[in-house]
């Protein structure tokens, strides 16, 4: 039976948020709106500590983020984005993790990026650091509301099972790479549990939960 690998996005093979960072550039472009957004920043750690709370703060910072834009300017800001992130490409891999990547896809195992960030901007993204072909991703999807973007599909925590099973991707996995407790969900159901770069509050929780875990740090 040929392996299924889990990749995780954002702190696994690109350091940093990329979602959170795409809008961010959108807040700055909007002063009046960035305010409300940093005034509610103290809330963000607890909010996201506990998946239903993280769904509603990143639709609400989404929301207004995007509130009264038009498509085309989203996309001007989002190629901006992309292109900054291309001249930044060093600094934003992580190479362990990339290398441990490209020897699962020479060997042929079923590899899948599973992200929280929106699934376009996530594969757009890895195009413009010229990251490895991968053919599976499933991230959070994104819908029109309210005259702005709230999420459809929010690909977080538990959440992942269930979108990775839409891709027919199914328990158990044989190896899962991470850096967050937050994937726990998907790390109970892993053969090998691997975390890149983790705090060591994170180490601790996720052998206390899973038992045997193996660390990789970045190299720069």
């Amino acid at each position: 039976m040929t392996p299924t690998v889990l990749f995780d996005f954002d702190g696994t093979l690109v350091r940093g948020d990329s979602f959170a960072a795409f809008l961010k550039l959108l807040l700055r472009d909007r002063p009046l709106r960035a305010l409300p957004a940093v005034l509610g920043l103290p809330l963000l750690p607890p909010a996201f500590a506990w998946w239903p709370t993280a769904r509603l703060a990143a639709a609400g910072y989404l929301w207004l983020a995007t509130v009264g834009r038009a498509a085309d300017e989203l996309e001007a800001h989002r190629h901006r984005f992309l292109a900054q992130c291309g001249e930044r490409r060093r600094q934003l891999l992580i190479v362990p993790a990339i290398e441990r990547l490209r020897h699962h896809l020479d060997a042929g195992h079923r590899v899948a990026i599973v992200t929280g960030a929106e699934q376009r901007l996530a594969r757009q993204l890895w195009s413009a650091l010229d990251g490895p072909e991968v053919p599976v991703w499933v991230g959070s999807r994104l819908r029109p509301g309210f005259g702005g973007w709230l999420p459809e599909r929010h690909c977080f925590g538990p959440r992942k099972l269930d979108a990775l099973a839409e891709a027919g991707i199914v328990p158990p996995f044989s190896v899962v790479y991470t850096d967050s407790v937050r994937d726990l969900p998907l790390l109970r159901h892993a053969q090998h549990r691997v975390l890149v770069a983790p705090t060591a509050a994170t180490v601790r929780r996720v052998r206390r939960v899973c038992g045997d875990v193996e660390v990789i740090a970045p190299i720069d």
